[in-house]
């Protein structure tokens, strides 16, 4: 594996700004767009932070995203909203209508936001963090383009669609979970693939419907959903959530973002977002947190030395860490980002 270096937070930033306003983003689509990717980073999840910018550059350079997109917000009641994204940076059009969630939520308690005609919105945790940051509850997910095959189907009718949720956690330690519905996430074959390293069994199928451990041959066949029938009827309830509900692409209606880069993918992601001010208090629900943290913590484990954790702890330790020894990145990704900023390298998109 290549040695890591460390770059300053802020530098990474205007790198990431620098990169979007060169291709035509304007300046505070440029900063929420940059903000997600940091955030993945910061949160120790690398697979969609900054090493997707080339990706996303590449087709704003080639057509397939918006650098300027005229988003509208249509709503018929104060605590639900459809947000069009008019085929933008998937990470402008979702900041936004978390942004728009946060909103309606602290007005009314709750809100539901669906967010069509968008392309690949990153990661659920950087939204579930800032979620968790305004004080609300969370729960968000985004459809994509079919990788996981119904049971017994042969072909692939739903996407690997990511889940999260975050909460308000004690002294900002929030509760923050992103899975996608998968046993591994696209994300992660492919960096297998471009490592060369195997997958373990059981992860994904090639083309042909036979089990394989090589990142190349599962990337062109189909990901296994996670606990079987489970996993992939939790996958079309997101697909529920995101696009049905609002009227967005499904099926065959969405673009791969690889295959078909010059075009718009034509996603849809949701937000839904509770406020605990509506329900016991904000101040109660501290304390109810501190109290279901505790009781967690207070149970016996295997080892002494790993105690029993809540989800999100390790990427609020790894968020501490990056933030004060910088992000942690390739020296060849490092280059590529300053590459990309000022303007001597073109992006480059994946071809699965």
């Amino acid at each position: 594996m290549a040695d890591l270096v460390r770059v300053d937070v802020e530098e990474a930033r205007a790198l990431c700004v620098a990169a979007y306003r060169r291709h035509g983003v304007p300046p505070d689509d440029a900063a929420r767009a940059a903000e997600q990717f940091i955030l993945c980073d910061l949160l120790g999840i690398p697979t969609h932070g900054l090493r997707r910018l080339s990706n996303y550059i590449g087709r704003i350079e080639i057509g397939g995203i918006n650098p300027t997109p005229d988003i509208q917000v249509a709503s018929r009641l104060p605590a639900v909203a459809v947000m069009n994204g008019d085929g933008g940076l998937g990470t402008v059009v979702a900041s936004r209508g978390l942004e728009e969630g946060i909103r309606r939520a602290g007005e009314n308690g709750i809100a539901y936001i669906s967010c069509i005609n968008s392309n690949h919105f990153g990661g659920n945790a950087s939204y579930g963090w800032l979620a968790a940051e305004a004080g609300m509850v969370c729960l968000s997910g985004s459809n994509g383009t079919p990788t996981i095959a119904a049971p017994g189907g042969k072909t692939p009718a739903i996407g690997n669609n990511p889940i999260g949720y975050a909460a308000p956690g004690p002294d900002g330690r929030h509760f923050i979970l992103d899975m996608a519905l998968s046993i591994a996430s696209r994300g992660k074959l492919r960096a297998a693939r471009d490592r060369g390293e195997p997958i373990p069994e059981g992860v994904a199928l090639d083309k042909d419907g036979l089990p394989t451990t090589d990142a190349g041959a599962a990337l062109d066949g189909f990901v296994l959903p996670i606990g079987g029938h489970k996993g992939y009827g939790l996958a079309t309830a997101i697909d529920i959530l995101s696009a049905v509900l609002g009227g967005g692409g499904i099926g065959t209606g969405i673009r791969h973002q690889f295959k078909q880069p010059g075009e718009p993918s034509n996603v849809s992601h949701f937000f839904l977002l509770i406020d605990p001010a509506a329900t016991v208090g904000r101040d109660a629900f501290r304390q109810n947190i501190l109290d279901f943290a505790a009781w967690v913590h207070a149970q016996p484990s295997v080892d002494p030395a790993r105690p029993g954790r809540l989800p999100g702890e390790a990427a609020s330790a790894r968020l501490a860490r990056n933030r004060t020894e910088g992000i942690p990145m390739t020296q060849d990704e490092y280059d590529r980002l300053r590459g990309l900023a000022d303007g001597s390298l073109s992006g480059v998109i994946p071809t699965s």
